[in-house]
């Protein structure tokens, strides 16, 4: 975990997008240059391979290799987290090895969903245990029902807490009575973040230790003044900044994933390109909402 501990797990982060060329291979230069841009907006780290960065579309050599860029790039006192989930329990420990030896600092691990009725909650138990087990890096857990359609359970959260190698949780599901729950397993070794950025900041109110925002990724500055705002003390303006930006969350990355983070980025002069097949770009009326939103949140 480099020179990090628990304790800094928090702040604020972006799931990184990644970048591919036209021919849909990986395009380093381009997700360098966003990290840079991101990094000069104060992110205090970055993920790699998470949903935002079309986790289920990349190959494991894909992955390994945005990650040695990404460290490249990302200072050690900054958190480099790895998305590292997969249908496979064996797999998943592979990628957390492979993560490892990339230089990240911690790893990300999503739910397996594929057999849906059968990923009850012992199974989750029981796959999370293995992997937290076997991971050379500390493991977080990620509530994502928007993907998995399966809802990390209070009582979940808090078994998995209780294990020695399982730091924290991304929490993107937006509902803050369950955050709140998940809330009560927090302590000195187990840090909850939110994903959600249509409630960031009924989630630090509610106690959360930092962010990792997809709306960071179009809207760095804008985002990082919203949670300095409200960690300065004033509460009303975060909230009204929140007001602003709530759009932005859940008309682009909400609605449209990975490919209207893209478009957005195009749209603000980063580097977005288009999504990896068999996602397509958007276009037409949903670029128009993109472009609309961002321009009624003044980034145009």
């Amino acid at each position: 975990m480099s020179n990090l501990s628990v304790a800094q797990l928090g702040g604020l982060m972006v799931p990184a997008v990644s970048t591919f060329t036209a021919s849909g291979e990986l395009d380093g230069a381009a997700f360098q240059r966003n990290l840079d841009a991101h990094l000069s907006f104060g992110m205090d780290g970055v993920l790699v391979g998470g949903s935002s960065g079309e986790s289920a579309l990349l190959e494991n050599d894909d992955r390994r290799q945005l990650l040695v860029w990404a460290r490249e790039r990302i200072p050690q006192d900054k958190w480099l987290l790895a998305g590292i989930g997969s249908e496979s329990t064996r797999l998943t420990i592979q990628r957390a090895r492979d993560a490892r030896d990339a230089g990240a600092s911690a790893v990300l691990v999503i739910s397996p969903h594929y057999f849906l009725k059968r990923m009850t909650e012992p199974a989750l138990l029981a796959h999370f245990r293995a992997v937290a087990d076997a991971s050379p890096l500390p493991v977080l857990l990620y509530n994502m029902p928007a993907y998995t359609h399966i809802v990390l359970s209070p009582n979940f959260v808090h078994e998995m807490a209780r294990h020695d190698n399982v730091i924290g949780m991304k929490d993107s599901a937006g509902n803050i009575p369950v955050l709140q729950q998940y809330l009560e397993a927090q302590s000195d070794t187990f840090k909850v973040l939110t994903g959600s950025g249509g409630t960031v900041v009924p989630a630090l109110e509610a106690g959360v230790s930092g962010a990792i925002l997809a709306i960071g990724l179009y809207a760095g500055p804008a985002v990082r003044k919203m949670v300095d705002t409200y960690r300065a003390g004033d509460h009303a303006a975060a909230a009204a900044m929140q007001a602003s930006l709530t759009p932005l969350a859940t008309d682009i990355a909400g609605a449209m994933g990975p490919a209207g983070i893209k478009a957005a980025m195009d749209l603000v002069g980063l580097s977005g390109g288009a999504p990896r097949s068999p996602l397509l770009p958007v276009v037409g009326d949903e670029l128009e909402t993109v472009r609309a939103r961002l321009g009624a949140a003044g980034l145009l």
